[in-house]
């Protein structure tokens, strides 16, 4: 396998990472709507990019080695999502906005420093 870094990784699956932009604008929107009908719409949405990135993500795992950073960010990007829906339903709950943020830091890091 190569040893690619996150720039490297980031030209070979740009979908992956389309996919969790799209994702995030449809979190913020889903988020601060107050539109019921609107928030539900788009957590059906969610699901569905959400599935791509993990489709996505998968190609993610052919292209570098297997380390234990792999896979915290791999299971953290399920319980980061899980956290979105949560918030997309009370955007109020100071507990998941916390969890929010650490998970996303955690990612972030382990992404551009050990993957």
């Amino acid at each position: 396998m190569i040893a690619l870094g996150p720039i490297e990784i980031m030209n070979h699956t740009p979908w992956h990472f389309l996919a969790a932009c799209v994702l995030l604008v449809l979190f913020f929107i889903a988020t601060f709507s107050d539109d019921q009908n609107l928030k539900t719409k788009l957590r059906k949405i969610m699901y569905v990019v959400f599935g791509f990135l993990v489709l996505a993500g998968c190609y993610v795992w052919t292209l570098v080695d297997f380390s234990l950073p792999l896979l915290i960010k791999s299971i953290g990007g399920f319980a980061l999502f899980w956290v979105m829906i949560q918030l997309t339903k009370n955007r109020f709950n100071k507990l998941y906005w916390g969890l929010f943020i650490l998970i996303a830091a955690v990612g972030l890091t382990l992404a551009f420093v050990y993957i």
